[in-house]
């Protein structure tokens, strides 16, 4: 993917993604997803993962990515400030069950699964624990996650057990979906890939589907050994997401 610099990108209208460069940054790439799925344009704007990405912060207020702007209208970082504004600017199906509770129901698992104190959260924290307790106190000097996620050896201990509860649950709540392969609503839903992308941290691609930096792949792979290894029902309606809705092998 061809990125354009955030100095340059500030000048621009219509869409500008902010996106992780260089990895199969999952935030990045559902959101990605979820953009082309409801055919909306816009211009790929270089952030670096873990870096400082001064531009960045001084036109967004935002470190991390992804981020949306759109024309003048204030910048969405948030992963459902991102999926409304793809309803609303995009076409076809929407992303949303029609059901009410169904949509309830998704939002609800998307925020245990990636937002804040969520399931992500925690496994990230086990990986900002890989190597022990030394390591972490090294690089936590020139890691800005280690603040941002209130790593503490304390936290870390904490975190598998709630990484592992959520877990447990949403496997129980697949398992009972009619569909074999939608997890809401009995069809393509933003839940279906959010679950693809960030699933990757409990079981990764080969590398001819999704090339990685090796130190990353470690680390996932050390995190889903912590968890006992994934689900087989989810990884089976993750792999099939990838045969028939999303893009392999990844590029970012």
């Amino acid at each position: 993917m061809e990125y354009i610099e955030a100095e340059a990108a500030e000048d621009m209208s219509g869409l500008r993604l902010a996106l992780t460069a260089g990895a199969p940054a999952p935030y990045s790439m559902s959101a990605r997803a979820v953009l082309d799925i409801k055919g909306v344009e816009y211009v790929p704007v270089l952030q670096i993962g873990g870096g400082a990405n001064e531009a960045l912060v001084a036109w967004t207020r935002q470190r991390n990515a992804p981020v949306a702007l759109y024309n003048d209208e204030a910048p969405r970082a948030g992963w459902l400030e991102i999926l409304n504004l793809a309803e609303r600017l995009g076409s076809g199906a929407s992303l949303l069950p029609d059901d009410i509770h169904d949509r309830m129901g998704m939002i609800g698992w998307v925020n245990e699964l990636i937002g804040e104190n969520g399931w992500i959260w925690n496994m990230r924290l086990l990986m900002l624990g890989l190597g022990g307790p030394e390591r972490a106190a090294q690089a936590a000097a020139k890691n800005p996650m280690f603040a941002q996620y209130g790593y503490s050896e304390a936290a870390r201990e904490r975190a598998q057990a709630k990484a592992e509860l959520i877990m447990t649950e949403f496997s129980k709540f697949a398992a009972a979906q009619s569909s074999p392969h939608y997890l809401v609503g009995g069809r393509l839903s933003a839940l279906d890939i959010y679950w693809a992308y960030f699933s990757l941290i409990a079981r990764t691609l080969p590398e001819d589907q999704c090339p990685m930096p090796g130190g990353l792949r470690k680390s996932y792979d050390y995190c889903a050994e912590l968890m006992g290894g994934a689900d087989e029902g989810l990884v089976k309606r993750r792999d099939w997401m990838f045969a028939n809705h999303l893009p392999l092998p990844m590029t970012f």
